[in-house]
């Protein structure tokens, strides 16, 4: 009976044994990394396992050279910036070094196997780096520069993916909206909202408009992006946010007040900061045939409201002549519109107090519509017969005192005679020496009749 226990318990103690070796031994088996490749060891991406101490300090030197040749790119929630090689420092020693420890097995574990171990390079980041990342409010900075240190921890020259900051762990409101019927032709309306969507805006930040839709193919979506940028201008003004740029479309459309549209355009932006101690973002979404647009933050302890004040600019009447019209016929061209000067003012008050400011923040300027009027230039005829009730002649010189032969014009000649009888003696008198060479008496002259005036009695 002891012999066949024995035996069993050698049995036991055989397989057992026989397992550890098989489980370990590394000719049997084969290690695959995440990829599913087979693979050893390796420090910052590159395969270490069968070399020495100096044989991956080398190694890895000259890795590095090779990566800091070529900038790399921080990408992702509207952000792209080119990270400086410079900004990145390797311990190369110290990461051989703690490789070596984890790599390494104790004196009594002598059937254990080399164990498989990948670790990223230390990396220190440069001040310069963690300042550029923290500017842009709407990153998580921390879980950016972690993900950020990873990959350059691998030697990457992937862009590396930005990480947005999670509003959720804010405990946020809404502290201003707008909302709008759509009316206009929606080409890349659903576009220009992915863009501008689930922005979030951090304390100081500046937005702009045209950064965010750079990559969109707007087309002819002027109209649409316009109808936007204004019904988000809207929303901006119903908060403390600065604003830095807006542009007037000219002319005032169909939406929202005079003074409130914006316009976008290549060289033309809707740009302004958070003023919030806060980030902040921006949601647009529609509702049914309905834009909305809303602003999340922090409840604020005031609040804002824009008012508009206009005043309003008679139209003109221009006349135009033609003479394709009938003689005193007449056609409306266009008809007038009067035009507008628009001021802009927000009114920031304290919710608790009796603290409010108010600002002007734009003025702009609707020219009239003049009203246009074609009328006929034929000139009335005039009736040449005369009254013969006038055909008179008072002053006996023989002739009827009145034109016998009427004009529509002024007699230029007639004109210069009677300018001529102002300035000179009365009844055109001349002296009685520029008369001597016709052989009038002295003192003598004519008459309008041609009668001869003695002019020394």
């Amino acid at each position: 009976m002891k012999i066949i226990w024995k035996t069993i318990v050698l049995a036991i103690l055989t397989s057992f044994l026989l397992y550890l070796w098989t489980s370990n031994f590394t000719p049997l088996q084969q290690h695959v990394n995440a990829e599913g490749e087979v693979s050893g060891s390796s420090i910052g991406g590159q395969r270490v396992e069968s070399l020495n101490r100096e044989e991956i300090i080398s190694l890895l030197n000259s890795k590095i050279l090779e990566w800091q040749q070529n900038p790399i790119l921080l990408t992702g929630n509207n952000v792209d910036i080119t990270l400086n090689p410079e900004w990145f420092s390797f311990a190369v020693e110290s990461t051989v070094e703690q490789f070596e420890n984890q790599v390494g097995t104790a004196w009594y574990a002598v059937w254990e196997s080399e164990p498989t171990v990948h670790l990223p390079l230390q990396v220190v980041m440069s001040p310069e780096l963690t300042a550029l990342i923290e500017a842009n409010g709407h990153l998580d900075a921390e879980a950016t520069l972690d993900v950020i240190e990873n990959q350059v921890g691998m030697l990457s020259s992937e862009p590396i993916v930005s990480v947005a900051l999670d509003m959720s762990l804010f405990q946020t409101e809404r502290i201003a909206f707008d909302i709008e019927a759509i009316t206009m032709n929606t080409n890349s309306l659903n576009d220009i909202i992915y863009a501008l969507n689930d922005q979030v805006i951090g304390s100081g930040e500046m937005f702009s408009v045209n950064e965010h839709i750079e990559g969109i193919n707007l087309g002819n979506s002027d109209e649409t992006i316009n109808f936007v940028t204004s019904l988000l201008y809207s929303t901006v003004l119903q908060t403390n946010f600065e604003v830095v740029e807006r542009h007037s479309q000219g002319s005032i459309p169909n939406y929202l007040e005079p003074g409130i549209e914006a316009k976008i355009s290549k060289t033309k932006d809707l740009k302004f900061i958070n003023t919030i101690n806060a980030p902040a973002s921006i949601k647009i979404s529609i509702k049914g045939s309905e834009l909305l647009v809303e602003i999340y933050s922090v409840p604020s302890e005031t609040v804002a409201k824009y008012q508009v004040s206009e005043s309003e600019i008679t139209p003109r009447t221009i006349y135009r002549y033609s003479s394709e019209l009938k003689r005193n016929e007449e056609e409306l061209i266009q008809e007038g519109k009067p035009g507008l000067r628009v001021s802009v003012y927000r009114t920031i008050s304290d919710k608790a107090g009796p603290f409010e400011k108010q600002d002007l923040i734009s003025q702009d300027y609707y020219p009239p519509v003049n009203r246009i009027i074609l009328k006929s230039s034929v000139v009335s005829e005039t009736s040449t017969t005369l009254d013969p009730d006038l055909a008179v002649d008072m002053n006996g010189d023989g002739l009827t005192d009145i034109n016998d032969e009427p004009s529509n014009t002024p007699n230029t000649n007639q004109t210069q005679d009677s300018e001529k009888e102002q300035s000179n003696p009365p009844n055109n008198t001349s002296p009685a020496s520029e008369e001597d060479s016709d052989g009038l008496p002295e003192g003598s002259y004519y008459d309008k009749a041609g009668n001869i005036i003695d002019g020394s009695k």
